[in-house]
């Protein structure tokens, strides 16, 4: 019993310290120069790009609505509109690279994760997440939905006109430069702190 409440304290750690480093983007992404106001990068998803792209798809819901909560609590925007766009936003993306990430994995890659770190760790090398989708086709998908969302939810909710739906073409070169942007920060990030020997080492 002591041993099982243990490891829940371990993974809550793990947890926190996945949303913590989130959050912390997704305020100081606030002092980046934006082209356009409701344009932005979108460094804050590299960690939730991150945890779905090596298949920790519960987790990944979990940070993505941790961090929406939390970013706009220290912003002073939580319940407000912004805080519906980032909600929203953050959480379809998720769930729509959830189901990308799961439907088009190949055969190799089905092996519990975990397992696949601690055999790896045994050989004193840890092997990348391999499927058939690359972590910057992930994260251009993600940001286009992201975008999409929130364009979407400012029609309805906000600005109540179609003429809003002429920034479509802009959103969607803008989702693909800040999808690759993310990738290539997600990329790196998966590089040099691979988050399944972190999940071992916090939960074993």
């Amino acid at each position: 019993m002591k041993y099982i409440q243990i490891k829940k304290k371990k993974y809550i750690y793990f947890l926190a310290f996945m949303t913590v480093f989130s959050s912390s983007m997704y305020i100081l992404e606030l002092y980046i120069p934006k082209p356009f106001p409701f344009i932005k990068i979108g460094l804050s998803n590299v960690i939730v790009l991150s945890l779905v792209f090596n298949y920790f798809f519960k987790e990944a819901v979990i940070v993505s609505f941790a961090k929406s909560f939390i970013g706009c609590f220290m912003t002073g925007v939580l319940f407000t509109h912004a805080f519906l766009l980032s909600f929203s936003g953050n959480l379809l993306s998720c769930l729509f690279m959830i189901m990308l990430k799961f439907f088009l994995k190949n055969t190799s890659d089905l092996s519990c994760p975990i397992t696949q770190a601690k055999n790896n760790e045994s050989e004193g090398k840890v092997k990348s997440s391999q499927n058939g989708l690359s972590i910057f086709g992930l994260s251009i998908c993600g940001s286009f939905i992201h975008m999409g969302t929130q364009l979407f939810i400012v029609r309805i909710f906000i600005i109540q006109s179609n003429s809003i739906l002429l920034l479509y073409p802009l959103i969607a070169v803008s989702s693909i430069l800040a999808g690759f942007i993310t990738g290539l920060a997600g990329y790196y990030f998966n590089k040099y702190m691979d988050i399944r020997s972190i999940y071992v080492e916090a939960c074993d």
